[in-house]
């Protein structure tokens, strides 16, 4: 199976743990009804748009389906490039953002190391929880806010505490919590997500710590493609270049909101 059919099956399988998929020809649509207003638990995923026209048309009904279930939002994701052209067509004007898979070069995982003084353990019960739940606070609060901040988290806790699906894993230092961030292994393929350091304790180390340590988990669980996906034009992208990430696929995400009267919604 070739490497970007294997993350697109995980990224299935991994927004399956949270969401309901609604199967349709062209697109995929999820939604998880616990947290409504998160961009990135209610999606939807362009699998096919022949030109220019299906894709408008496809963007189009989206965006009237968010309207008529009250969703102040809309969020696509397009494995393609959008023109101008189409944005220019378009009834709302999204906000665009450029993300990208990136794949990491086991080969290169000795290459990872660290000097921070760290110990990173995998969230096993409710007071580890509690931890993340700090370091988001202290992390998104004022971008966010603190509810919805909260809201997230108490939502991911079923997940992060059963035997399946999605793992959390905390990083300590003598401070306490630095810093958290997810995996989720299916078959032989392992997705990072929600990598977080706390700005005050970055560029310390901490974050290639925590790298090497999940990277070495998923190795040890039969892994052999690992891949995260982040922006392809923030600082982020840059520390996983460094690390041993390469882009092997990047898509457009189409954001719109303001779609009702009612408050924004969250990524």
């Amino acid at each position: 199976m070739k490497t970007i059919d294997k993350i697109m099956r995980c990224e299935r399988k991994y927004a399956e743990c949270f969401c309901i998929a609604s199967e349709q020809q062209d697109f995929t649509r999820f939604r998880d009804a616990l947290i409504p207003d998160m961009y990135y638990h209610n999606y939807t995923w362009v699998k096919n748009a022949k030109d220019d026209l299906a894709l408008i048309r496809l963007i189009e009904d989206e965006i009237n389906c968010s309207k008529r279930t009250g969703r102040d939002f809309c969020l696509v994701r397009c494995p393609m490039p959008v023109s101008k052209s189409i944005l220019a067509q378009l009834s709302h004007t999204p906000e665009v953002a450029m993300s990208g898979y990136y794949l990491f070069d086991i080969s290169d995982l000795p290459k990872l190391n660290s000097t921070a003084q760290c110990s990173i353990h995998k969230v096993d019960k409710p007071e580890m929880v509690e931890d993340i739940l700090r370091l988001d606070l202290e992390h998104d609060e004022d971008s966010l806010g603190g509810d919805f901040c909260t809201r997230r988290v108490y939502r991911r806790k079923d997940v992060y505490l059963s035997n399946e699906g999605v793992d959390s894993y905390v990083c300590y230092d003598s401070d306490g919590a630095v810093g958290s961030c997810d995996m989720f292994i299916f078959g032989d393929t392992a997705k990072i997500e929600d990598f977080a350091i706390l700005p005050r304790k970055q560029r310390k180390g901490y974050g290639t710590a925590i790298l090497k340590i999940l990277i070495d988990i998923a190795i040890k669980r039969n892994a052999t493609t690992i891949y995260l996906e982040t922006d392809t034009d923030g600082g982020a992208q840059q520390m996983y270049l460094k690390c041993g990430f390469s882009k092997v696929f990047e898509f457009t995400d189409l954001i719109f909101t303001d779609l009702t009267s009612s408050p924004g919604s969250r990524s």
